[in-house]
């Protein structure tokens, strides 16, 4: 087993990443499937110009987040669950391989459920309408799990390569699409489909902010590659925008030609032929690829011992529960609903103070260390927890009403909610609630300061937190 495939942090040495191979990493991973329906989700809803216009702008916006979290693991070389431990805790950073686990058991099973239907539809198109018992979920799961999983357990690295080969050929696809639609008598249809007024501003906002800092959980286990940070940075924002934007705005303009938001169903009635329906799952067998690799790094943070390819294995299984949902909508909804709860706040937390307390500065022995200076109280920060529990509280006020409980909904949030969203606002206040906390607790505490101390990145001693 080499260095890559373990949470060790990596030697500059082993930092083979340039600027062009973290862009096509992360253009690959967000050629997701997904990325179509987040711009057919609102699309209806707002009409093509303002759809266009919030898709623009909110990813540009969102994506940077994204990047800014990056940096941590492109420093430091190590894994995105590793470089919380700071924040949290030895034992705190578990809770995000939670939230990274669940995550990904949602994404991995949406994805192997649209490739079984376009799986099913090249079947059915090349065989003059063959059909069988339990097709549907065989190619889900082969093509959308199986064939993925292979290619992880093969090496982390194999990632890299795929996204070289796939991504080009993934855009030209799309371009494809926008011709399509263009010059094939769908374009009027696009531009003049009125709004039906089921989403806001705002919502869609919600929708694109919440789908974007989904990432926070698999950033480093990739970025950690990097050779330096910019290169981490600038890679990872133009990677996800460049294909993040392009797939949402598309799936927008399919949904608003045809009305499905099922890129399978469009794309039969968009007539765009069988190479559109094997891009399909060429996309689906790239994006599983990444989101799998994220998701055994995760684990292996907290269960370092264990061997890789068993925990690919064991990151895979639970998604295909998904592949038997009913609606991809609904499951989409409410993953978008688990990340804007559960992750923004966390990583409101982390952020601040990464950046404005520990000032980049991290003490790289002591996040393996069960006894270093991140134990805090039994390994956890109740501090950051308290400060991020504040966040999730905030959330539930203004966006509780998105999970169609009524014990989660108040109508006041809700009217607040049109001007302010909720996962925004829910990791600005749990952030700036720590700062302020943090910097006055931690001066009289025994728990450990934010004092940095000068030093390298890249394995050394570095940025150690100064008990006071």
């Amino acid at each position: 087993m080499t260095t890559s495939e373990t949470v060790l942090p990596l030697t500059r040495k082993e930092r083979h990443a340039g600027f062009l191979s973290i862009f096509w990493l992360w253009a690959g991973g967000n050629v997701l499937l997904t990325n179509f329906v987040s711009g057919s989700s609102y699309a209806l809803g707002l009409g093509f110009w303002p759809m266009l216009v919030i898709t623009v702008t909110g990813y540009l916006f969102a994506l940077a987040f994204c990047s800014w979290d990056s940096q941590r693991s492109a420093r430091y070389g190590i894994d995105e669950m590793v470089s919380l431990r700071p924040t949290f805790g030895y034992h705190g950073s578990i809770y995000g391989v939670v939230v990274l686990v669940g995550v990904n058991f949602g994404w991995v099973g949406i994805l192997a459920s649209l490739a079984g239907s376009a799986m099913k539809l090249v079947v059915q198109n090349l065989a003059g309408g063959l059909t069988f018992s339990g097709d549907y979920t065989l190619y889900a799961l082969v093509v959308g799990i199986v064939l993925p999983l292979i290619i992880i357990m093969f090496s982390q690295k194999a990632a890299f390569q795929l996204s070289k080969i796939t991504v080009p050929i993934l855009l030209a696809f799309v371009a494809y699409i926008v011709v399509r639609l263009v010059t094939g008598g769908y374009w009027t249809k696009v531009t003049t489909t009125p709004s039906n007024g089921s989403q806001s501003w705002m919502s869609a906002f919600e929708i694109i902010f919440a789908f974007a800092i989904s990432w926070f959980p698999y950033l480093g286990s990739w970025n950690r590659f990097a050779r330096r940070e910019r290169i981490g940075f600038w890679g990872t924002y133009l990677g996800l925008a460049v294909t993040g934007i392009l797939f949402a705005v598309v799936g927008g303009m399919a949904t608003l030609a045809t009305g499905q938001t099922d890129p399978a169903l469009w794309s039969n009635q968009l007539d765009l032929g069988l190479a559109a329906l094997v891009i399909i799952i060429l996309g689906t067998v790239t994006s599983v690829t990444h989101l799998l690799g994220s998701g055994s790094m995760g684990i292996l943070s907290v269960a370092p011992k264990w061997n890789y390819r068993w925990v690919c294995v064991i990151v895979t299984i639970p998604s295909a529960i998904f592949v038997f949902a009913t609606s991809l909508q609904e499951i989409f909804n409410i993953l978008l609903i688990f990340v804007g709860l559960l992750a923004g706040p966390y990583w409101g937390v982390a952020l601040t103070d990464y950046f404005f307390l520990r000032k980049q500065k991290i003490d790289v022995r002591a996040c393996y260390d069960v006894n270093g200076a991140y134990r805090y109280t039994g390994g956890v920060n109740l501090v950051a927890f308290g400060c991020m529990v504040v966040g999730m509280a905030v959330w539930i006020f203004l966006g509780g009403w998105l999970s169609g409980m009524s014990l989660l909904t108040f109508s006041a949030g809700e009217s607040v909610f049109r001007y302010t969203s909720a996962t925004l606002p829910s990791m600005i206040i749990s952030g700036l609630l720590y700062y302020v906390v943090a910097k006055g607790f931690f001066a009289t505490s025994t728990m450990g300061g934010y004092r940095p101390v000068s030093g390298r990145a890249g394995g050394e001693r570095t940025g150690t937190p100064v008990r006071t």
